[in-house]
């Protein structure tokens, strides 16, 4: 039996107008079908000791390194008549 609980989260991060912080403008379990405009997409994988699970409030500190995030690219095609 594993001491820890595992999820997936992808969470959609935009600049704030303050350097070097982000604000999440939305967080789900499946990878987005439509990112907002400016927002990058991170996935996220939590590994979190079962005994965290208590009435405390547990916190972490996650940086992700450059070379990890994403940036998806949209093409839309026209047709030349």
């Amino acid at each position: 039996m594993s001491s820890y609980r595992e999820g997936t989260a992808y969470l959609q991060l935009v600049p704030t107008r303050y350097p070097y912080e982000l604000k999440v403008v939305n967080a789900t379990q499946r990878k987005p079908s439509i990112v907002d405009p400016d927002a990058v997409v991170v996935k996220v994988r939590l590994r979190v000791p079962c005994a965290a699970f208590e009435p405390l409030q547990p916190e972490a500190v996650i940086t992700v390194p450059a070379e990890l995030v994403q940036h998806p690219v949209e093409v839309d095609a026209v047709a030349n008549d």
